[in-house]
């Protein structure tokens, strides 16, 4: 059982496992290198506190408690003690085995040690310390105070009381456990990043506008909004870096040129733009084909469990249906036509499946 918890960062992922983690009971110390970072977190817990208490979801006393439990650390040795570590700064390699580097000298001897990467090899960002043995992955999504599904990534290194130990975590807070290989991606960015990715190449090509794709996404393939608007929610910036980070797989999973451009820019997707005689039909085929061609390879690989890689989507991404699933309601003919279709368009390796 878990009873004390520290979060390094408490910006939007570590700040939202941080007041979530206080509100079901568990002592939380934060610790964030910006010099107003906890502050600002306090005022963002009292916001969404006080929400909850107003929806009903929670008393006022309980709000009271929790934002009792999140407490300061003015540095990273006042994390001693925790019973589990969870890191979630920025999504880069070196930044965050400077800070495990950093972290060492101060970790107890029992202490789970967790990263909330999205899509960073596991292993690479534990190597050659001396926690291995005690770490994992636990993947949050957006907003983490809220998001039921938590990827639990286990390395290579790591031990079998350790992911006991992160589960009976995820039980404690009411969350919902996906397990993944240590795969680029895990499972659901595995999939959900050249969804959205090949969004943006249907626009590059000419053959739709985003009020199109979108449109086709939700109408066609269950997705309650659009891949332009949601990458609007989580930032082209964002979605941009998450897509780079699957680049090793090949030029399918490698962000387009106008993903690119657009996280250069840093603005928004302009979601009421059409395209006259947009081509409908082959924003379904190239979109259908971009979640299936990534799923066969999950499967394939053994990265997850297909059932539980379809939960995990209506969870985190409220699809209506997961990838497997909605491959199942398509013709074999028809989904084997669009996943070859991209497999000449990428030079990419076609599933074994097929």
């Amino acid at each position: 059982m878990t009873t004390k918890l520290a979060v390094i960062g408490g910006g939007l992922m570590g700040g939202g496992i941080a007041l979530d983690a206080a509100r079901h009971g568990l002592m939380v110390t934060v610790y964030d290198s910006r010099a107003n970072g906890v502050e600002m977190l306090r005022a963002r817990a009292k916001d969404v506190y006080a929400r909850w208490v107003k929806n009903g979801k929670i008393e006022q006393s309980d709000a009271d408690g929790a934002l009792a439990r999140l407490r300061p650390a003015s540095s990273l040795a006042d994390i001693a003690g925790a019973d589990l570590v969870i890191e979630a700064v920025f999504e880069d390699l070196q930044v965050k085995r400077d800070l495990f580097a950093a972290l060492m000298p101060h970790l107890p001897a029992g202490s789970v040690v967790a990263t909330n990467t999205s899509a960073l090899e596991v292993k690479a960002l534990s190597e050659g310390f001396g926690f291995a043995d005690r770490f994992l992955g636990l993947h949050y999504f957006s907003p983490a105070e809220v998001s039921p599904l938590v990827e639990v990534v286990r390395a290579p290194a790591t031990s079998d009381a350790t992911l006991a130990q992160a589960l009976a975590f995820l039980d404690e807070t009411h969350r919902v456990p996906l397990a993944c290989l240590d795969r680029p991606g895990f499972a659901i960015n595995r999939f959900f990043c050249p969804y959205y990715n090949e969004a943006t190449r249907v626009v590059e090509d000419g053959i739709a506008g985003p009020a199109d794709v979108d449109g086709v996404a939700r109408d066609r393939l269950g997705a309650a909004a659009g891949p332009f608007a949601v990458m609007n929610l989580i930032r082209p910036q964002v979605a941009a870096h998450a897509a780079a980070n699957l680049a090793s797989l090949g030029t399918f999973y490698a962000p387009s040129r106008t993903l690119l451009a657009q996280a250069h820019i840093g603005a928004d997707w302009k979601l009421d733009e059409s395209k006259p005689a947009a081509d409908l039909d082959a924003v379904e085929q190239r979109l259908l084909g971009a979640l299936a061609l990534p799923a066969m390879e999950l499967a394939s690989e053994g990265v997850s469990d297909p059932a539980a890689v379809d939960r995990g989507a209506t969870l985190a991404l409220k699809f209506r249906y997961g990838p497997f699933a909605l491959m199942r309601r398509y013709s074999a003919e028809l989904v084997e036509r669009a996943v070859l279709s991209l497999c000449r368009r990428y030079g990419h390796p076609i599933p074994a499946c097929l």
